[in-house]
């Protein structure tokens, strides 16, 4: 016990430290308007150039399409693949990317069209065992906390609302290069295997985790650091009764697995391998997806012994957030900016938020005309004020709980004698909607060691009942 007496007098120090190191510091934000105007870009569809080409039609690029289509900037969107196509992920929504959803006016759209699973009921499972399932789409009003949608669904919808609203959407269009001309400020984008031209005064790199684009122009210089599988599990063949349910294994931590309820009782049943482990590799991702499945007990028991399930598909994720993600008349947002929570490997999110994000500042730099990379470093330091700063809050928690399972055991008995309206401020700090630094606050530090005072305490009369036993 002394090892884990002296765990808990570290996890002490360092919550002071953070405590006194205050909340995350950031650097000012500078402004626009303080750079000289060099191309001023009028609103019109004639201009031989376009005003943005974004590269990738994923959550991020199609929203910040969407923005730009609508506010009138010539918006060129280009895909390498047909509409439907897949993407392998955990196809949850939260909250802050469903309130983008029914802004562009396709939330609706995909309930109706049984596309899309409101989640009502949810909740964890810690290392320990402890469980609890709450209700949380009364105590959201009118924007539930998480939505179920498949991303064959999801990304086709919202690539579309986005060539609805006046992006020029280009499908399996695969793109070869982009080269700058510094003298014309403008960008020349080459498509695979094509003579095909465009020309544009900013690029957007929001081609994915992998970004063939980005890594090529020299913005992002590292691999994808982590990785998740997906099995969907036949609707009728399963035991799971709730919405959406993490599982805290021991063994994966700090990563986990999660089982989603969509549309017709089907299941996505997948598996997230976040960096921090030394015996859980992500080429392992396989044997970790299916030794889950077989040997959790309460994933075993939600599945049921008669579950029909597809094979494992697996995806790379760039978590944590790229340190540069901009240059001169470019930006990097979505996956390829690794903007992927280290805590939770959810992205889906803030790759909207982010579109949006871009799409709002590039509309004042065109009509500003400047877009020096100097420029462009206030679109990084716009979303890493929003969101960036939490992954580094993130990747401690993460640590922590890797190193202090039990802490997960304490967050989960919290929940369960606090009830709902616990659980729905727990999910806002866990999905990013406010900092993870709101952990700290009293109402949850309080109650959160009242539960880890009583675990060790447990704990120790078991250990020592069973010490007395052996004599």
């Amino acid at each position: 016990m002394d090892l884990f007496l002296i765990g808990i007098v570290f996890i002490v120090v360092v919550l002071l430290l953070i405590i006194v190191l205050g909340l995350t510091s950031s650097e000012k934000e500078g402004n626009i308007k303080d750079f000289p105007s060099k191309y001023p870009e009028q609103k019109t569809a004639e201009k031989e150039h376009y005003d943005v080409a974004i590269v990738g039609a994923g959550p991020s690029g199609s929203v910040c399409g969407y923005y730009l289509g609508k506010a009138g900037w010539k918006c060129l969107l280009l895909e390498k693949k047909k509409f439907p196509r897949d993407k392998y992920c955990g196809d949850a929504v939260c909250k802050t990317g469903i309130e983008i959803l029914m802004d562009m006016g396709i939330y609706d759209q995909l309930i109706k069209q049984n596309k899309a699973h409101v989640s009502d009921n949810g909740g964890m499972c810690s290392p320990g065992g402890l469980s609890f399932i709450g209700r949380s789409q009364e105590g959201f009003g009118p924007v539930p906390a998480a939505l179920a949608c498949k991303r064959i669904h999801l990304d086709e919808a919202i690539a579309m609302a986005a060539k609805r609203a006046g992006a020029d959407l280009r499908e399996e269009c695969s793109v070869d290069e982009a080269i700058f001309d510094k003298n014309k400020g403008l960008w020349t984008v080459t498509l695979d295997n094509s003579d095909t031209r465009f020309t544009a005064r900013v690029l957007v790199c929001a081609d994915g985790a992998q970004s063939r684009l980005a890594t090529k122009l020299g913005l992002v210089t590292r691999p994808p650091d982590s990785t998740c599988s997906r099995s969907y599990v036949e609707g009728g063949t399963h035991k799971f009764k709730a919405d959406g349910v993490i599982f805290y294994n021991k063994t994966l931590l700090p990563g986990y697995s999660a089982l989603f309820r969509h549309p017709n009782d089907v299941l996505n049943y997948c598996c997230y391998i976040i960096p921090g482990n030394p015996e859980v590799k992500g080429e392992d991702l396989a044997h970790w997806h299916e030794w889950l499945k077989t040997n959790d007990p309460n994933i075993k028991r939600a599945l049921g012994p008669d579950h029909k399930i597809e094979r494992m598909k697996a995806a790379s994720l760039r978590i944590g957030g790229e340190k540069v993600s901009y240059g001169d008349h470019v930006i990097v947002i979505g996956d390829a900016a690794g903007m992927i929570d280290p805590m939770t490997g959810e992205g889906i999110h803030h790759a909207m938020e982010a579109g949006q994000i871009a799409a709002q500042f590039l509309q004042e730099v065109l009509l500003h005309g400047n877009y020096d990379s100097d420029v462009m470093k206030i679109f990084h330091q716009r979303w890493m004020s929003k969101f960036g700063y939490d992954f580094w809050w993130s990747m401690i928690f993460a640590q922590l709980v890797f190193r202090f399972p039990i802490l997960i055991d304490a967050a989960t008995a919290a929940v369960k004698r606090k009830g709902d309206k616990f659980l729905l401020k727990w999910a806002d700090i866990m999905t990013g909607r406010v900092p993870k630094l709101h952990m700290l606050k009293p109402e949850f530090t309080i109650v959160i060691t009242y539960e880890l005072v009583r675990l060790i305490i447990g704990k120790l009369f078991r250990f020592g009942g069973k010490d007395k036993k052996e004599e």
